[in-house]
């Protein structure tokens, strides 16, 4: 655990909230003229337009930043922690687990009892002093490893890779890249252009060459199986390709490929079907089919549609024979055929309320997807070329989701790209956080700020060394701590924090480490703040403001009343606060030089990302505003509508009433339904291209490591004059900064 400062910072009105001045983050609404309103059934309605209107003309209302925020990195399930033997012992109300804090009580004649260092219960307990953890970190075993194929038992990495390459007719648009070198199958692709274009062969002078997207994607699948077979090479690589067909060639050594096409595109039951019959042809190690599935990668050619949905499915049932297996999808398209079709979603000829209804199933698909790979602990990686539309807010959630990667990239960077992806191995499946705090604490609620919880459970999945979370805190008032628990608030020196984290490791084995640590408090702001790790603080602020502006929320909502019931990390005033804050803590830092080097924090990584964020939330508000009076209803008409007493517009009750699926988006329900999305919400989709989503996927996953001075830099910072130096790798998990 990681928390904001080397200290709690007590402060009792931690939950109060200050007023802003903005003049331009007002909400000020004037009410329409309106009639005489005589005592009717609709007075009470009327009343409550005018009360919200009367109330919208506050000022909004915003928490104080504080260094109250904790950090989980799971980069130490990595490292050995002290396995435990015997079951943990929970306490009675509040589940904490006994820890190096806890203190057995022993009487003569009577049970051991256990007074919790969280909630102060006395629970009577089978265990004596010595049976306790000695570390803050332990470790308990759930289950045992199955017994299943000996690789995975002797540390042996025999996990699946496949490569799901789009072959659709849009990858043979060419690129021109400077130089001049000779392509693996450049020969063949001359003269099929050749056919293609009335005998006129493709261009190439002393200065550039001609690329085609199928090739850039053909030389990064061959470099990535030649570095596989020499680093991994007990790992498994498989290739299939889509158009308006799905080919799966397997690992390359066998006859004929599978091809699956026609109505069994649309239909889920079909193609898992298909995959478990293949699933008992059992993968070779990549060492060993390299040669030949390189080969089928350079004969490869383009054309046909876009069966993204489908090949997907497939290929997850075939990875979910190994835990810990990725699908690397590349494609320059938007999926058109088949399960998961997004065209109707995108066709401008069609209704709105059709289109909206289409990209709803498409991304419930999707979603459906990203669940199942969750649960067999698979991670999925979505490349798109630059230049292209996939509608990445959708596809790209199946990557945000799973711990993989949604990038955007030209044929220049497209190898490193593959090669960044495969090194970053999923180290743990199914993975549950649960945060536990002393009484005197209590979690901040993302969703709802007024919520003070004493526990919170968050479902990770699947992660990698790179993944994290974090929590934000704060501290109970005096008196609710002494009217409900008989606590005095002056006496708490020092608080307990536990993380509880049940996983599935690679092996198969299920287990449960338990962190405990205490933390010293002060009430003195500064203290706080002069020993603040601002990385932790940065990273906090960075990854809410992206993971708010993917929900939906309505910018006409009544200020004072929305401000009480969602964060608005995305609301440009609470960009501006934070980032003031973030400037006081930095001067503070300077003004005392003996703690600035203490939390190695890189302020101009944090300039550019927050600045670049800024942006972000200030442009998605103007494209949000701009498409009100087309797309939905303002404040200003609903509370004139409870005035006047008019009834719905005709675009509500069409809404109120959507016109049937279409047949083809229909059949996308037979993946099942997803219990969530893992991206943007579904309105909110047609607010963001596919280079504002990348975005916001790469910001949503910022690790607080990056905003460190010593951690490594991206391509953007070196071309921007940063001073990192240049053997460093870049990490596709970081927030571009620059294009």
């Amino acid at each position: 655990m990681d928390f904001g400062s080397k200290y709690v910072y007590k402060y009792e009105h931690s939950s109060d909230e200050s007023i802003s001045d903005d003049e331009d983050d007002r909400m000020i609404v004037q009410p329409p003229a309106a009639p005489s309103l005589a005592l009717t059934s609709d007075s009470k309605e009327a009343g409550a337009a005018a009360a919200a209107i009367s109330h919208a003309k506050r000022k909004k209302r915003l928490r104080k930043a504080d260094t109250n925020v904790l950090n989980v990195k799971f980069n130490q399930l990595l490292q050995p922690g002290e396995m435990h033997a015997g079951d943990p012992v929970y306490c009675a109300d509040c589940h904490a687990i006994a820890s190096h804090l806890s203190k057995v009580r022993t009487e003569e004649n009577q049970d051991a009892t256990w007074q919790c260092e969280f909630c102060s219960k006395s629970n009577t307990v089978d265990i004596e002093q010595t049976d306790l953890p000695k570390k803050e970190d332990a470790t308990y075993l759930i289950s045992p490893a199955p017994v299943v194929h000996g690789s995975d038992m002797t540390g042996v990495d025999d996990s699946i890779v496949i490569f799901v390459v789009d072959i659709s007719g849009s990858m043979s648009s060419t690129t021109t890249v400077p130089g001049t070198f000779r392509l693996p199958n450049a020969a063949q692709l001359q003269d099929r252009a050749a056919a293609n274009f009335d005998g006129e062969r493709m261009v190439r002078d002393r200065h550039q060459t001609y690329v085609s997207r199928l090739q850039g994607v053909q030389m990064a699948v061959d470099a990535n199986l030649d570095k596989l077979a020499k680093d991994t090479p007990t790992r498994r690589a498989a290739l299939l390709t889509f158009n308006h067909e799905i080919t799966y060639y397997g690992d390359g050594t066998r006859a004929e490929p599978l091809v699956i096409r026609g109505d069994k595109l649309n239909s889920a039951d079909d193609l898992t079907r298909e995959a478990e019959q293949e699933q008992n042809n059992e993968l070779k190690p990549v060492s060993e089919t390299k040669t030949n599935l390189t080969q089928r990668v350079y004969d490869l050619e383009e054309g046909g549609q876009t069966a993204l949905g489908p090949a997907v499915l497939f290929a997850l049932n075939i990875a979910s024979k190994r835990q810990g297996s990725k699908i690397v999808i590349c494609t320059d398209g938007l999926a058109n055929r088949g399960l998961g079709s997004l065209e109707t979603a995108q066709d401008e000829k069609i209704d709105q309320e059709v289109k909206m209804q289409a990209l709803s199933e498409g991304n419930q698909f999707y979603a459906g997807l990203t669940e199942r790979a969750r649960e067999k602990g698979v991670s999925i990686s979505v490349i798109t070329i630059k230049g292209t539309a996939c509608l990445l807010p959708v596809v790209g959630q199946m990557a945000d989701g799973t711990s993989g990667n949604v990038t955007i990239v030209d044929l220049l960077n497209i190898r490193d790209e593959f090669a960044s992806i495969l090194e970053q191995k999923i180290i743990a499946t199914n993975v549950e956080a649960t945060l536990i705090v002393h009484r005197g604490l209590y979690i901040r609620n993302p969703d709802n700020p007024d919520d003070k919880l004493e526990t919170v459970k968050r479902e990770i999945g699947n992660v990698t060394k790179q993944t994290e979370v974090t929590f934000e805190f704060g501290i109970r008032s005096k008196q609710e701590l002494k009217d409900k628990w008989n606590m005095d608030l002056d006496e708490l020196k020092q608080l307990p924090f536990q993380v509880q984290v049940v996983y599935t490791a690679v092996d198969g084995s299920k287990a449960l480490r338990v962190l405990t640590q205490l933390k010293e408090t002060t009430e003195n702001r500064e203290v706080a703040e002069v020993n603040a790790y601002r990385g932790v603080i940065a990273q906090n602020h960075i990854r809410n403001t992206a993971a708010e502006m993917m929900v939906d929320y309505d910018d006409d909502e009544d200020e004072g009343d929305a401000s009480r019931v969602r964060s608005k990390w995305s609301k440009p005033i609470m960009q501006k606060q934070r980032m003031n804050y973030m400037s006081n803590l930095n001067r503070m830092k300077h003004a005392h030089k003996e703690y600035e080097a203490r939390d190695d924090f890189n302020e101009n990584r944090w300039d550019k990302a927050s600045s670049e964020l800024q942006s972000h939330v200030a442009s998605s508000r103007s494209r949000k505003m701009a498409a009100k009076p087309a797309g939905t209803t303002s404040l200003f008409s609903r509370m004139s509508r409870l005035i006047t007493g008019q009834g719905s517009s005709t675009s509500e009750a069409a809404a109120a009433s959507p016109p049937p699926p279409s047949p083809a988006l229909a059949l996308a329900a037979q993946g099942g339904k997803a219990k969530r999305s893992y991206g943007f919400a579904t309105t909110n989709l047609v607010h963001y291209n596919d280079k504002n989503s990348e975005d916001l996927y790469r910001f949503k996953n910022l690790t607080s490591e990056y905003m460190r001075e010593a951690s490594p830099p991206r391509n953007e910072d070196r071309r921007s004059g940063a001073s990192d130096s240049e053997g460093e790798r870049k990490d596709p998990r970081r927030p571009k900064s620059e294009k």
